[in-house]
Formats: structure tokens, C-alpha cells, sequence
């Protein structure tokens, strides 16, 4: 009799190997979906337990409470350091900005005290000249004119621009070359020939 049941366990094996099961894919999407709002809802039912209160929603609804209690209960001190602290820090922009604009001021009058071409360069000079022991301004503006003299205009006037097509005494390129101050000049007569 065990021989029978044994023969029967293996043929109702076989009969199940041999059947395919077949499912759609829209049934299949509903079992993974089912499995997974199982264990969702079992997730925020342990986290709503966590937290002490019934769903997650009355959680959320406890922390907006708390958030507008706690913007109401600001003081008036502490809405004006808020407001103190905003203006300080606006206080200090305007400062740096005023600071970097007398700056610049300062050197524009040097430039145009001193008839220097090239305001850039000589921002840069300066401030490496200034990071030197014993800097002294005049000195150093009275060194720069012997060692570069092209930065200082000396009360020259700078030579006429003149259309290269109107002049024909400013088409020998030698002579352009020549009168050119600076290597500004000079690329600027180079753009020209181009």
C-alpha cells in the first residue's frame, strides 16, 4: 500500500511538472503589488507605534502644529535679533563695497594726477610695490616713470588716429610702428593690417 501512495505522489508530480502555469502580466503586477502594500502598511504601522501616535498622517499634522506654535512664541527680542543680524550683515557689504570704492577713487586720482596710460598695469605695480618695506608712494610713481616711461602720458598728447584709407603718409606701416607707444598700439595696428 505505501508502494501505491508512492507511485501516486510521483505521478501527480510529474502531471504538475509537465503544466505550465501561466500568468498575465497585469496579475503578476497585483501579486508584487499586494506583497508590497503588505509590507508598507506594516512598516508605518510599526513607525506611527515609534512615534507614539496613531498614523502617520496625525504625525505629520502634530509637526506643523509644533512648527507655527514655535513661530508664534518667538518673542519680539528674538524677531529683532533676526532683523539685527540682517542688517549687520548688509551693514558690512556696504562697507567692503564703499571701502573698494575709495580705493579706486585713491588710484584714478593718482592716475590722473601722474598722466598714467594704463590704469590696470599700474593697479598692479602698485600693489606689489606696496606689500615692500618703506613703500613711499611718490618714490615709487618717480622710480616707475625711469624704468617704464611707456605708462606715462608726461603731457604728450597721443597721437592722432588717423583712417589708414584718408592718409596716405599713414600707410608706411615702419613709421605706425615707430610711433607706437605701447604694445596696445601695436595690436591695435596689427588688427588693422588683418
Amino acid at each position: 500500500m505505501a508502494d501505491e501512495q508512492i507511485t501516486e505522489n510521483v505521478e501527480n508530480t510529474e502531471a504538475t511538472e509537465n503544466n505550465d502555469v501561466v500568468l498575465s502580466q497585469s496579475k503578476l503586477d497585483s501579486l508584487i503589488d499586494k506583497g508590497f502594500s503588505k509590507g508598507a502598511k506594516r512598516a508605518k504601522q510599526e513607525l506611527a507605534e515609534q512615534l507614539g501616535v496613531d498614523s502617520l498622517e496625525q504625525a505629520a499634522e502634530l509637526i506643523a502644529a509644533k512648527r507655527q506654535l514655535d513661530e508664534e512664541s518667538k518673542s519680539d527680542l528674538d524677531k529683532s535679533l533676526e532683523t539685527i543680524e540682517t542688517l549687520q550683515k548688509t551693514i558690512e557689504s556696504l562697507e567692503s563695497t564703499n571701502k573698494n570704492l575709495q580705493s579706486d577713487m585713491e588710484i584714478q586720482k593718482v592716475v590722473n594726477k601722474n598722466g598714467i596710460n594704463d590704469v590696470d598695469y599700474f593697479k598692479h605695480l602698485l600693489s606689489q610695490a606696496k606689500g615692500t618695506e618703506d613703500f613711499d608712494q611718490e618714490t615709487f610713481i618717480d622710480s616707475l616713470r625711469g624704468e617704464k616711461p611707456y605708462l606715462f602720458n608726461d603731457g604728450v598728447s597721443q597721437p592722432k588716429k588717423v583712417d589708414a584709407t584718408s592718409n596716405k603718409a599713414s600707410l608706411n606701416v615702419q613709421d605706425r610702428i615707430a610711433s607706437a607707444k605701447t604694445m596696445a598700439d601695436i595690436y591695435k595696428l596689427q588688427q588693422e593690417l588683418t
